[in-house]
């Protein structure tokens, strides 16, 4: 039988009854993410564990303390905690440490996998499938990409103890485009907290020439799937005056090449930015504007929410599930919807002000804090 945990005891934090009938688990955390860039199911990975290492100092996850660790490849980053240690181990770094490597020096524990992959012989796991983007876009990934994720997913969502996904939206994708059952697959949501978890860095402001301008972000400019064409059309169709477009994200000329009338003077393309960084340039902005074609989830919006910035995003299911009634939204494709939605942003701010508190309201309820509760609640039930 298994067990879940009771949260709302007295308003505190009540034991999982799991902890209480049996011993806990050792947990080995899959650290392959700790060779990787820092992308959505990399952040994912970093400020779960974080919140994890937190909660180990909590009544109701104690008798975790000393059963979990972090076991990475030879070229790990570091990544110290508190109370998780991390165990560099093996020779390679790719799909052959995941699939032999880590498994073998992970013999004994439930092995926890964050970031998509894990070994598909091991049955004793949890993993977190954050979405079915290589199904859905298979031209933004290079084949030995996609045939690594065409055949490694389905088998770990059908051999895995327990497949968790991000939102309800990528369970119904990965249900449709890998064939998998996903009825009984639990859904895990992110946070945004860690963008208010750093002090802004208003200095950035005046680094990029923003300073007495008014302007509108969008972040993740390099993807093909930020609909980045479309937002830069209904940016130059709302006629916003002095008012910029500020894009974040790394350069991509194949991104950016495919712009006809992108316009250098009125929309900035500011290349990688920070968490500090980013935190300013959401406080300051009028409005996160994030079209985007395909989500998974959709952590922008929540971090403009968290820091009190409006958001105009599509209506892209994810983001619609994500943002709700405190996000604007238009249709995709909607050139003329999206700059008119921009017109009222830049022009209203009594609309602003609402949309700030509905976003503050709204990200309040995705924190890593209770992102890591129901994931090690999982592995608890697994056992």
């Amino acid at each position: 039988m298994k067990h879940t945990a009771d949260f709302t005891v007295s308003g505190k934090a009540a034991a999982p009854q799991s902890l209480v009938s049996a011993p806990p688990p050792r947990i080995a955390i899959n650290g392959r993410f700790l060779t990787q860039g820092l992308s959505g199911v990399q952040r994912f990975g970093s400020e779960i564990i974080k919140a994890i290492d937190a909660l180990l100092d909590t009544d109701a996850y104690r008798a975790l303390k000393g059963r979990i660790e972090i076991v990475a490849p030879p070229k790990a980053r570091d990544f110290p905690l508190k109370n998780i240690p991390l165990r560099r181990c093996g020779w390679s770094n790719g799909y052959l440490w995941e699939q032999v490597e880590f498994p073998l020096h992970a013999a004994g524990a439930l092995l926890l996998n964050l970031c998509m992959l894990g070994p598909v012989a091991v049955r004793r796991q949890v993993v977190v499938v954050h979405d079915a983007t290589v199904k859905a876009l298979p031209g933004n990934f290079s084949w030995r990409f996609r045939t690594a994720y065409s055949l490694l997913i389905p088998l770990l969502c059908r051999r895995a103890a327990q497949a968790v996904t991000v939102s309800e939206f990528s369970r119904r994708e990965i249900g449709k485009l890998y064939g998998v059952d996903t009825g009984s697959m639990p859904v895990c949501s992110e946070g945004g907290d860690h963008i208010t978890a750093v002090p802004a860095d208003d200095c950035v402001i005046e680094r990029l020439g923003l300073a007495g301008h008014k302007f509108l972000i969008s972040v993740g400019a390099n993807s093909s799937n930020k609909n980045i064409e479309v937002l830069v059309a209904a940016f130059g169709r709302a006629k916003l005056g002095n008012t910029l477009l500020v894009l974040t994200g790394k350069r991509d000329p194949a991104v950016f090449g495919k712009l006809k009338d992108f316009n250098a003077d009125a929309v900035k393309n500011v290349g990688q930015v920070n968490d500090a960084e980013l935190r300013a340039l959401y406080e300051h902005a009028l409005a996160l504007v994030f079209p985007s074609r395909y989500e998974g989830f959709g952590l922008p919006p929540i971090e403009a929410m968290m820091c009190g910035c409006p958001v105009i995003i599509s209506d892209q299911p994810a983001l619609v599930e994500v943002g709700s009634d405190a996000a604007l939204r238009c249709g995709m494709d909607d050139v003329t919807g999206l700059a008119q939605l921009m017109r009222e942003v830049d022009g209203r701010p009594e609309l602003r002000a609402k949309l700030s508190a509905a976003g503050r309201a709204r990200a309040g309820q995705f924190t890593w804090t209770a992102a890591a509760r129901r994931l090690l609640d999982h592995c608890i039930e697994v056992g």
